[in-house]
């Protein structure tokens, strides 16, 4: 689908717990032709650990970002995952001062509980490792950041990060930041999850994974005035990267380009 327009709309891009990488450039940079997408950024390691390790906060930061880069004017927003989550909060925030929210896509963000399948998680990770999306290391640096967070010494282990990333710089150090990291923001979307929320007046659109054991809605049936439901290749990380991105993209251009080639049509605002 040719979705391009002479001038397309800002759509911000609020990625999953590991952050803007490489997967997430890769969907802004499919997505150039329908949209000017601004990642919005989350708070910082630091930042966390101070105390504002939040879904509620990484929203109120992301509204900041939105309010500088586009102070008026319709909103549209995209998450993957976490950000499927800071996506709903940042649209009860910009409801609530007047903002209009033309599109809100979520990436396959379930908030219903989901059986753990280990043996499909083994398989996800072999896959990942096949295909060069991860290696050994980085899977042991991930390992050493849930076991620290298991065990409630974080902080310590960002301070040792901190000592020997001072003088030069360190891969090792810098792999384990970034996992630390992603375990925080998930552990914030996990407690986020288990709390109640509004319905909001607006459409969203979801696009999720064919899996089974869950609703279609993945529990956002109640969270909005109305719901579009569309289904995707490829598995909850997968769904972003090729070859899936390929046949995902004109779904979500789609989406986003009904919102803009029809945007003298009323839209749902508070």
């Amino acid at each position: 689908m040719n979705a391009a327009v002479d001038d397309p709309p800002i759509l911000f891009l609020l990625s999953g717990a590991m952050g803007y990488g490489p997967s997430m450039a890769d969907l802004a940079n499919a997505l150039r032709g329908v949209a000017k997408v601004i990642p919005v950024k989350y708070p910082d390691l630091k930042t966390m650990l101070g105390g504002n390790d939040t879904v509620a906060y990484m929203a109120d930061f992301a509204v900041e970002q939105i309010q500088r880069s586009q102070p008026t004017g319709e909103v549209r927003l995209l998450g993957h995952s976490l950000g499927g989550a800071v996506g709903y909060e940042v649209a009860v925030r910009l409801i609530e001062t007047g903002r209009v929210i033309k599109f809100l896509g979520i990436l396959d963000t379930s908030i219903v509980k989901e059986r753990r399948d280990y043996w499909e998680t083994i398989t996800r990770v072999v896959g990942r490792i096949k295909t060069n999306r991860a290696n050994v290391s980085r899977l042991a640096c991930r390992a050493v950041a849930k076991v620290t967070c298991k065990l409630g010494y974080e902080a310590r282990l960002a301070k040792v990060i901190e000592h020997y990333s001072r003088r030069k710089f360190n891969a090792t150090c810098f792999r384990i930041k970034l996992e630390l990291q992603q375990v925080l923001r998930s552990r914030a979307c996990a407690r986020w999850k288990a709390n109640p929320r509004q319905a909001l007046p607006i459409r969203a659109t979801l696009f999720r994974c064919d899996r089974e054991g869950v609703p279609q809605s993945l529990g956002w049936e109640r969270c909005f005035a109305s719901l579009d439901m569309i289904t995707v290749e490829g598995d909850h990380i997968t769904l972003v990267v090729e070859p899936h991105l390929t046949k995902n993209r004109p779904l979500i251009e789609k989406a986003i380009a009904q919102t803009w080639r029809h945007h003298n049509e009323p839209a749902f605002t508070n």
